[in-house]
């Protein structure tokens, strides 16, 4: 396929008015294609030249860029580089300037190039990447150069989410849409949408076949919530109870000469935790893979620290005075590989014995604490005592419950503390839009509007308008940094909105929420008809608490969650 042809498809994409426009016009291309350039395209999609998790970047900022439409153009560089900056677009300024060119790009020669800008590295490689880059814009159209552009900088905003992604492919190599779940489980074994793609190419047996490996991260299964141990101990019965520690979840590969640390996101955050992987060596010599909270501790008393204290290890280069300012240790909870046996399809009593057995101990690693209970009484004294020792509460697990990868169900429930006044548990929602604010706010955005997922429908569902807990800079400076590259003159396909903000955006950022109660309301779309015909669900009293940025928008609340939320806000 032509490169042409592949832009000409994003941009149908781009203005389709649903998902189902998105899924029909994807599957046309796929079928288009050759086959060895569908993993290529699926790829490109999400703006990349391999699955994030090998964390292969392009390491071209926006200026590096426009010093390449530059070369491209035979233009002054402070010229183009000034443009960029006043238009805020580079893929705009790239559309405009570039002349049309006869005959067009082949989309295989596009990725090479890309993926040869991204493995580039060294000496003189940000020379290379720019000379490169300037070679593949003089012969691309203006339409193939805004394309390129957005792609090497990160801001190819298509909003295509994983699960149309999946749909397309299946109506496309299996004939119906309905199939998505058997890509889905690949997906959710393996973490790679292109090598789904190539899967699915080779029939439904290929997809059945797969299995964990160490290396590609699982993606994380979730947990339901309820809102106390009544509900609980109803839904579960007797099962085990584990401490639900405030640090960041890390999925731990190691194939017995390398490890690999991914994030929930499925990102490679291997270089933020020397430590704990220096620990983890130290005590074990086969493969594994494993999941565990990353905690930091105190180093004088040993005491654990709040989630934001992991934050400080977000940097590129981690240093021994960082290290040893904020210390991890590791508290082991799920095992899902051993030494050649993938372990995901075992009971969670199954899986916890062999993670007894295979555990040992030191001085950076734990095991989660565990319980068995029996009743509510036993329940909450082990809720108290998991609060008393620095925890956010419990995850209650099933005793007979299989890990399903990428899912959310009544295997694991979390059990959280209530707040007076407060629903009893926190909601991560999806920015969709804003209002400009006045009077105090004015040049900055008033309030913001913020949905559910809804994983069935693969869109988003607004619950809630937020505008308070905001910093004045929150508002003012961070909020539109953060959103500005996601902003979008028209609602994006996978957004369902009754409502009009003054600016859309693409749904990116994660926020967690805390609020009063859940309402019925005829304005906002989450469950919608769900709880009662013509109502959706809404947020009283909504409070910005944190940005969410190690959850993924899919990772956010979905509305079925907030349907259970409404139903037990009342126990009765």
């Amino acid at each position: 396929m032509t490169f042409r042809r592949f832009v000409a498809t994003l941009q149908e994409v781009e203005k389709a008015s649903s998902r189902l426009a998105m899924v029909r016009l994807l599957a046309e291309a796929f079928r288009e294609l050759p086959a060895e350039e569908v993993p290529l395209a699926v790829n490109l999609l999400q703006g990349r030249v391999a699955p994030e998790f090998e964390g292969l970047e392009f390491g071209v900022a926006e200026k590096e860029a426009a010093k390449a439409l530059a070369l491209a153009l035979g233009r002054d560089e402070g010229e183009v580089v000034q443009e960029v900056k006043q238009k805020g677009d580079i893929g705009a300024v790239a559309r405009e300037r570039l002349p049309e060119q006869e005959g067009g790009l082949g989309l295989k020669h596009v990725y090479d190039e890309l993926r040869a800008i991204a493995e580039d590295s060294g000496p003189g490689s940000q020379a290379r990447k720019r000379e490169r880059l300037a070679r593949l814009l003089k012969a691309a159209s203006p339409a193939e150069g805004a394309i390129i552009l957005r792609i090497v900088t990160g801001r190819l905003r298509l909003g295509v989410g994983d699960a149309t992604v999946l749909e397309a492919l299946a109506l496309a190599f299996l004939g119906d849409r309905a199939k998505k779940p058997l890509l889905e489980r690949a997906y959710n074994l393996t973490s790679d949408l292109a090598h789904v793609a190539w899967l699915v190419m080779q029939g439904e047996e290929a997809l059945r076949a797969v299995r964990l490996e160490v290396g590609k991260p699982v993606r994380m299964m979730l947990a339901e919530r309820l809102p106390g141990p009544e509900q609980i101990m109803e839904k579960l019965g007797p099962h085990y109870a584990e401490h639900k520690y405030d640090g960041e979840r890390v999925q731990v590969h190691y194939d017995g000469r390398r490890f690999w640390v991914y994030s929930r996101r499925l990102e490679n955050i291997t270089h933020q935790y020397p430590d704990l992987l220096q620990a983890l060596a130290e005590v074990q010599s086969r493969p594994f893979i494993i999941e565990a909270e990353a905690v930091v501790t105190d180093p004088l008393t040993g005491e654990m620290r709040p989630f934001q204290n992991v934050l400080n290890r977000k940097v590129k280069h981690l240093t021994e005075e960082l290290l040893e300012k904020y210390p991890i240790k590791g508290f082991v909870f799920e095992i899902l590989f051993e030494d050649g046996e993938p372990l995901i399809e075992l009971p969670y009593t199954q899986r916890r014995e062999r993670l007894e057995k295979w555990f040992k101990p030191h001085e950076r690693l734990a095991l989660s604490v565990k319980r068995y209970v029996e009743d509510v009484r036993q329940l909450t004294e082990f809720f108290d005592e998991s609060i008393e020792a620095g925890c956010e509460g419990l995850v209650c697990k099933k005793p007979d419950g299989v890990y399903e990868a990428g899912k959310r169900g009544f295997k694991w429930v979390k059990y959280k503390r209530g707040i007076a006044g407060k629903l009893s548990d926190t909601l991560d929602l999806v920015i969709v839009g804003a209002w400009l604010g006045r009077g105090k706010r004015a040049g900055s955005y008033g309030s913001l509007l913020a949905a559910t997922y809804n994983p069935d429908e693969d869109r988003f569902e607004t619950i809630t308008k937020i505008g308070s807990g905001f910093s004045d800079e929150d508002l003012g400076r961070v909020l539109p940094q953060r959103l500005g590259p996601y902003r979008r003159e028209e609602r994006h396909p996978r957004v369902w909105s009754l409502l009009e903000p003054d600016v859309w955006f693409e749904p990116a950022q994660v926020v967690e929420v805390e609020a009063q109660e859940i309402t019925l309301s005829p304005n906002h779309t989450c469950a919608f008809g769900v709880v009662k015909e013509g109502r959706g669900l809404a947020l009283r009293f909504p409070r910005f608490v944190r940005y969410r940025d190690d959850k993924s928008p899919e990772e956010a609340t979905s509305s079925a969650e907030v349907v259970e939320m409404y139903k037990n806000q009342w126990p009765s």
